[in-house]
């Protein structure tokens, strides 16, 4: 017969700081698999490096003359053991609970780390001291660490991980993936996606709500830190808090660094993943078929994003051919960041303000009963604009610094709320007309007296009337009719020729 369900016996407690359980549960002695499920961090593994000699084993830790293989060989065998040697166990009974498997030769038997060195290695252990690596190896205080098995079938699982290998016995994957649970958190070993993915559908429903014994947190995890953030950074502390809650760990870079990337905007989709840590990573099953067209169940986020439909903080778009929208990509505008606090709080009463505290949020704006909340518990307040102003810049993407201030103030207090408006910029100086210059005034042109052409034309001598007039007007003024051509003294010339009027 299979092992008898592990998880159930009673293990080692701590409600030690160092235990980060979901803000929806208390650290207590017991809690659902989902929850410490749930408290785990999803990171992309780190293998290179890993060699098995690197985690001592098998030692005797009590220094009774039995190592660790002996000691597992003799608690989970079904008879009394016999040795061949000082404390080298030769026979017992042993049921291998993965695969159905009964034996009475210690030979046919493995001692299986339940997670695997290999997988302990880029999980975490990496970072470890020898001496932890070594406790890990012969983890004797969590009794599901170490699993006596039949001998090929540890070796077909050999270093995979629940997306890869699950015990080959009917029935055994909820028990499975709890035990890995178990050995992870105490550990504070990561998971990576694939493996997330796996062990949540193995323990969905009943498996899931199964309550167990908390383990004692062996190696507490390690403070993040970001190479990119530093003491001047702004909102360095806000951040530091945000990686210590395992609400953002940020991006492990090529280098092996993590960075936190404060000036990035955020996207709706890593929206949805802050607030539902934030939110403790409750246990939640997200739905089969996706509520949104533009993402499915192997989106990035796709747990966090349904769960954030679910809850109402958000429901996305009605698009016009009436299909829903999440628009994962498009990034969290500051007034859309107000509308997700004060839902996430719980559309907490509040009594609008008549006067905006905020000169660019006008009443009637969108989001202004979520904006002035906002302002109110202090959880931002705008810029000071100068004058008694403040502006809030709502169409202005949410920053991951901000976004860090804003969930910290959200959960420890603000920094002073406001609802009142004390602007009193002045009036902008009035401008005249521009006033159009006038013209330059020309003075007149004194005509030049000419030479005196004496009795030299005739009226025969022009071609036309238009022509003798303008010789006439030219030397009348200064000579008179020398040419007597105005016979009539009217001062019309030679008004005989063509084109007279």
């Amino acid at each position: 017969m299979p092992k008898a369900f592990s998880w159930l016996a009673i293990l080692s407690l701590t409600a030690s700081a160092a235990v980060f359980l979901p803000q929806t549960a208390t650290a207590s002695d017991t809690a659902s698999v989902s929850t410490l499920f749930s408290s785990l961090t999803v990171a992309p593994e780190t293998n290179s490096g890993y060699n098995r000699d690197l985690f001592q084993h098998w030692v005797d830790a009590d220094h009774d003359g039995c190592d660790t293989r002996s000691e597992v060989l003799q608690q989970e065998s079904l008879t009394p053991v016999t040795f061949s040697s000082g404390c080298t166990v030769a026979t017992g009974k042993w049921d291998s609970w993965y695969d159905g498997g009964s034996w009475t030769n210690a030979s046919d038997v493995d001692i299986d780390h339940l997670v695997p060195l290999a997988e302990a290695w880029g999980s975490g252990a990496n970072a470890w001291t020898a001496e932890q690596r070594r406790d890990y190896a012969n983890d004797l205080t969590l009794d599901v660490a170490l699993e006596a098995v039949t001998d090929n079938v540890n070796q077909s699982k050999s270093d995979r991980d629940p997306a890869e290998w699950m015990p080959p016995l009917a029935g055994t994957s909820c028990e499975y993936a709890t035990d890995w649970v178990l050995v992870k958190y105490r550990w504070q070993l990561t998971t990576d996606q694939a493996e997330s993915t796996a062990i949540s559908t193995a323990i969905q429903g009943a498996c899931g709500a199964t309550m167990v014994a908390v383990p004692a947190i062996a190696v507490p995890a390690a403070p993040i830190t970001f190479s990119d953030v530093n003491g001047s950074t702004q909102f360095n502390a806000e951040i530091s808090w945000l990686a210590s809650q395992g609400i953002s760990t940020g991006w492990v870079e090529a280098n092996g660094t993590r960075t936190y990337r404060p000036l990035n905007a955020v996207n709706r989709d890593a929206m949805a993943a802050f607030l539902y840590r934030l939110a403790g990573k409750p246990a939640f099953t997200p739905p089969s078929t996706s509520p949104f067209t533009d993402i499915t169940p192997s989106s990035q986020f796709y747990k966090e994003i349904t769960w954030l439909a679910t809850s109402g903080i958000s429901t996305g778009w009605t698009e016009a051919n009436g299909s829903k929208t999440y628009r994962p990509l498009s990034p969290v505008n500051r007034d859309a960041m107000a509308a997700f606090l004060y839902r996430y709080a719980g559309n907490p009463a509040f009594s609008v303000p008549g006067t905006s505290p905020f000169e660019d949020v006008p009443v009637s704006s969108q989001f202004y009963r979520q904006i002035t909340w906002l302002a109110s518990q202090g959880i931002s307040t705008g810029w000071d604009t100068g004058y008694g102003c403040r502006a809030y810049n709502p169409v202005q993407p949410v920053a991951r610094d901000a976004m860090a201030a804003f969930m910290y103030r959200s959960v420890n207090g603000g920094t002073g709320g406001i609802t009142g408006n004390t602007c009193s910029r002045p009036a902008p100086p009035v401008t005249p007309p521009p006033v159009t210059p006038k013209p330059p005034v020309t003075p007149p042109v004194t005509p030049q007296k000419p030479a005196n052409p004496g009795n030299s034309k005739n009226c025969g001598d022009f071609a036309t009337w238009h022509a003798a007039q303008a010789w006439f007007d030219t030397y009348y003024p200064w000579y008179g009719d020398i040419a007597g051509l105005d016979s009539d003294g009217d001062r019309i010339a030679c008004e005989t020729r063509p084109g007279h009027p």
